[in-house]
């Protein structure tokens, strides 16, 4: 709810301000002066920064702007009191956007509800308006002055209130019962509801959820790395903190940056991405962990990430990412501030594509390097032998010699191995080791 409530602040502060002021002064050129200098202010501070900036903020600001010129140019008190309704259009002009609710919602709301929930309730909050603007018209026109002050101070405001309330309750309790079918399914999937009681309930949804389900906590961090650069890492944890919007590269995820851990004694999860990806490409995985009570860490793997790739494809990149893994335990277990939260003995790892080989290895893996060539001379025209060559022929002659050490970590105690790159490496006497489950 809180960071429902924030978001709606900061994209109505114009308007928010224009009635505070005039209610103070009943200067209506004061009020729109400091409405529309806010509102100004506001836009560019976000472009100068780079946020983006919402429909809603411009609709609140030419709100303002129009029904201040016209109040000022008529000081008609018919067309004041008929004022309200047209910013209750220009705001359901804005609702009848689909999906517009999504941005107000925390990452819990949006993962366990129906799909199109946030889109049915911002169309039911699009009709609210709607209809409270057609009612100010028919009120302003006919009823006397009491009436209208009565239905605009009480009767708006109240249906506003009652219908944000029971929104509140029907999506939280919705959110609540997924999360519940979620932790005793082990297919999380199937915990969603069904879409027909959203169609009996439609009518009934009408802002906003729980601020407080699966809060996330986020950390950035740096683990020492002897033979080379510091490894980043991103950590998310449970906490009880208020989480908002944060960018984390190309993504958008709503956490608690910074916060406080909540609970003693969590798993840890270590997370190894694919070739060319980072730390952030597994961020909504490691979200659902957090919700889930995981503490979640991905490493970004130095010379094979997005911003480098001078050991994409080589032998050395993969001994070099299971090191990593090991010690980006290490950094979790020994110097990272809340390690006192971590239980040592449950810790288990998540790996995609390249990221699937680096955990086969660390749970105890050995792969035979010279079927990676083998391959290649079968399947030349293969995505991963096309890059491998080209990046043998840009390292020149020397090459890269193949690295026979393999990093195993014995406090892996579990695995998830996604699509691993160059499987066939692996024999069954060369993963006869593992005994972690996978």
């Amino acid at each position: 709810m809180k960071q429902a409530l924030s978001h709606l602040l900061n994209d109505l502060l114009s308007a928010i301000l224009f009635l505070a002021v005039y209610l103070t002064t009943a200067n209506l050129t004061a009020a729109a002066s400091v409405a529309i200098t806010a509102g100004l202010a506001q836009i560019a501070v976000q472009r100068f920064t780079g946020r983006r900036i919402w429909p809603m903020q411009w609709i609140s600001l030419t709100v303002v702007i129009v029904l201040s010129a016209v109040s000022i140019a008529t000081q008609s008190p018919r067309f004041v009191m008929m004022k309200p309704s047209l910013g209750h259009f220009a705001i359901a002009a804005a609702m009848a956007k689909r999906g517009w609710m999504s941005r107000y919602l925390p990452e819990a709301a949006l993962r366990y509800l129906p799909e199109n929930a946030p889109v049915l309730a911002g169309y039911a909050w699009a009709a609210l308006m709607a209809a409270l603007g057609l009612g100010n018209i028919l009120i302003a026109l006919y009823a006397p002055f009491a009436i209208w002050v009565w239905f605009i101070s009480v009767g708006a405001v109240g249906a506003k209130v009652a219908a944000f309330l029971l929104q509140y309750v029907v999506f939280r309790t919705i959110v609540r019962g997924a999360r519940r079918r979620a932790e005793g399914s082990a297919v999380g999937a199937a915990a969603r509801p069904s879409t027909a009681l959203l169609g009996v309930l439609a009518g009934l949804i009408l802002l906003t959820s729980s601020g407080d389900a699966g809060a996330v906590g986020f950390q950035e961090a740096a683990a020492s790395d002897p033979e080379g650069q510091p490894l980043e890492l991103n950590i998310w944890y449970p906490s009880d903190a208020a989480a908002t919007p944060r960018a984390l590269g190309l993504f958008e995820q709503v956490v608690a940056a910074d916060a406080p851990i909540s609970g003693s004694q969590l798993p840890l999860i270590v997370i190894s991405h694919g070739t060319g990806g980072g730390a952030e490409t597994h961020y909504d995985t490691a979200l659902a962990l957090a919700e889930a009570g995981f503490i979640a860490v991905a490493v970004t793997h130095t010379g094979d990430n997005w911003r480098d790739r001078s050991l994409s494809f080589t032998a050395r990149n993969f001994a070099e990412r299971p090191r990593h893994l090991s010690l980006t335990i290490d950094y979790m277990l020994t110097a990272w501030p809340g390690r006192d939260h971590v239980a040592a003995a449950r810790i288990g790892a998540c790996g995609h594509s390249a990221g699937g080989f680096t955990v086969l290895v660390a749970i105890g893996g050995n792969p035979e390097i010279d079927r990676l060539g083998a391959f290649c001379r079968e399947h030349p025209d293969d995505w991963g032998c096309q890059r491998a060559r080209a990046q043998a022929w840009a390292r020149g002659p020397s090459g890269d010699p193949p690295a026979r050490v393999w990093v195993h970590d014995e406090r892996i105690k579990a695995a998830v191995v996604a699509a691993p790159a160059a499987g066939y490496a692996f024999t069954a006497g060369g993963l006869a080791t593992v005994a972690a489950p996978v």
